[in-house]
């Protein structure tokens, strides 16, 4: 498959061109003139790359300026044949430079310059005859286009077996019917009845013959387009997958940085908790030293009490006298809540308080 060509990193740029063209060719192959002409412009990238960039630009002109014609885009056309006339269709094969040179015979006519439209056929069978005789009644045709337009339907005629039986040398249906066709329109033009029902006759006995023929060719082309499809959309799907795959790495980094700061915010929070309770341990032991000095003296006064009081004892103390709730009091200290009702519940048992009704009372007297 030519797709994977062009996506392929160990390709050339030479490579992807020539594998551009060849898809441009298949899909105009099928008609389908838009993605024949998206692959020459990806072709023009891939040349532009390369040490033949003149040379393949040129041919992808030529290319471009055939599918313009055959979808009539005729000034467009004439546009890319006056560049490359200019060159002397430098890099062009014979073929193609004797096809060009024919359309510019037919851009002539369009122009009602018979006379010099006819001499650049001539030129043009001149050189297919050499190099392509089988494409020869594409030029045959024109000609009888040309001559029907002058009223000289003896030089028409003469160009009508010419086309006919070179179309028939190389067994060429689609050319046959080519000729045919035109003649059935030249003559409906004329209004001459039974010129057009004999060659009416001709057309269908050609159509049913090419048809057939056609069949399995189109089926194959059918086929091939099918298949650069569905690898296009394969491509597609791995690029899509690929950009989600980003996405999810990304997503990934951003949640692993939250939670690498979530993790050093608890830490801290640790770290502070375990400060509080080393704090706490400390005033316990200093609490059971203190109530066993108690139980040995049995007998306290207020002040000796309250000098049994650690240091952050005497501050919740003293928050309390001023009638702050616990609340208050942690966010003052910059303790948890369940910190300061551990002291409030030492310093009950210091002061031998049941509550803290029994407190604010004491503090009153």
């Amino acid at each position: 498959m030519l797709l994977p060509v062009l996506e392929g990193e160990s390709y050339s740029a030479d490579d992807k061109y020539q594998a551009a063209v060849q898809l441009s060719y298949t899909y105009k192959r099928v008609f389908d003139y838009v993605s024949a002409l998206k692959f020459l412009d990806l072709a023009c990238t891939f040349a532009n790359q390369t040490t033949k960039k003149t040379q393949y630009i040129a041919a992808i002109d030529s290319e471009k300026a055939f599918i313009l014609f055959d979808t009539h885009d005729y000034k467009g056309a004439g546009v890319l044949m006056r560049k490359l006339e200019k060159t002397g269709f430098k890099y062009i094969t014979q073929e193609n430079r004797s096809k060009l040179i024919m359309q510019r015979g037919y851009l002539l006519f369009l122009g009602k310059q018979y006379e010099r439209a006819e001499a650049v056929y001539d030129q043009a069978i001149h050189l297919l005859r050499a190099v392509s005789p089988c494409d020869l009644p594409m030029v045959f045709v024109k000609k009888m286009q040309l001559y029907d337009a002058m009223n000289r339907l003896d030089l028409m005629n003469d160009a009508l077996h010419q086309s006919v039986a070179q179309a028939d040398s190389c067994h060429i249906i689609k050319y046959n019917l080519y000729v045919y066709n035109e003649l059935l329109a030249i003559y409906k033009k004329r209004r001459n009845l039974d010129a057009i029902v004999r060659t009416q006759s001709k057309v269908d006995s050609l159509t049913g013959v090419y048809a057939s023929s056609e069949k399995v060719a189109a089926l194959h082309d059918q086929k091939e387009a099918i298949l650069l499809e569905n690898k296009s959309q394969e491509l597609h799907q791995k690029e899509t997958s690929e950009r989600y795959l980003t996405l999810t790495m990304i997503g990934l980094l951003v949640l692993a940085g939250g939670l690498l700061i979530w993790l050093l915010q608890y830490h801290r929070k640790q770290q502070r908790l375990k400060a509080e309770f080393a704090g706490m341990k400390h005033e316990l032991e200093s609490y059971l030293v203190m109530n066993e000095s108690l139980i040995a003296s049995k007998m306290t006064t207020e002040n000796d009490r309250l000098n049994k009081l650690s240091e952050r004892q005497r501050e919740v103390l003293s928050h309390m006298a001023a009638g702050m709730s616990n609340k208050a009091i942690a966010d003052t200290m910059f303790i948890s809540e369940n910190t300061v009702k551990y002291h409030i519940k030492n310093i009950y048992i210091l002061l031998e308080i049941k509550d803290r009704r029994e407190f604010l009372v004491s503090v009153k007297k």
